[in-house]
């Protein structure tokens, strides 16, 4: 009797503990804009984009990239760096700023925090007007704060340099 005992309580714990095994890691976006690729790599056809917060199941890992299960059913590849096992506090569209001002970007002017943002605030202007300071140094900063680079230009600049998605190894 015993033996039945201990045979049948063996059988319950492993019903219960393979299917927790078996079952997908959940994962969350940690910020906007990820990109899930057909295969693993950066270069492959995007099948999706995740915003922060966006949950997905991790199907498999391999190296610096994870295949991923898509709510939408569909799976891909995702750089495992792009990816939390925590969900983010907010979804912020990407910008740490967001949380701030519900805007996904600012322009430096907007700012009010010394330094910390580029561009020249109120009280630093007039401090640079009362010094004499050179007005292109002023054109330069205004420039600079002008200055974007699109999606597209980022990857080639990261492919081109092998940084970021593009450093090797996993892929």
């Amino acid at each position: 009797m015993k033996k039945i005992i201990l045979k049948l309580s063996f059988i319950v714990l492993v019903l219960v503990i393979i299917p927790s095994l078996a079952q997908a890691e959940t994962m969350y976006a940690k910020k906007s804009g990820v990109k899930v690729t057909a295969e693993k790599s950066p270069t492959s056809k995007v099948v999706g984009k995740l915003n922060t917060g966006d949950q997905v199941q991790v199907v498999k890992k391999a190296g610096r990239q994870y295949q991923v299960k898509l709510p939408n059913g569909k799976s891909g590849w995702v750089f495992k760096f792009k990816l939390s096992d925590k969900k983010p506090a907010g979804k912020s569209g990407g910008s740490s700023l967001a949380g701030l001002t519900g805007k996904t970007t600012i322009a430096a002017r907007e700012s009010r925090s010394g330094g910390s943002i580029r561009g020249l605030k109120e009280t630093t202007e007039q401090y640079a007007q009362g010094k004499n300071i050179d007005p292109s140094y002023r054109r330069s900063v205004d420039a600079m704060e002008a200055f974007r680079v699109s999606d597209s230009e980022l990857a080639q600049f990261q492919r081109a340099g092998g940084v970021g998605d593009y450093s090797g190894g996993g892929q």
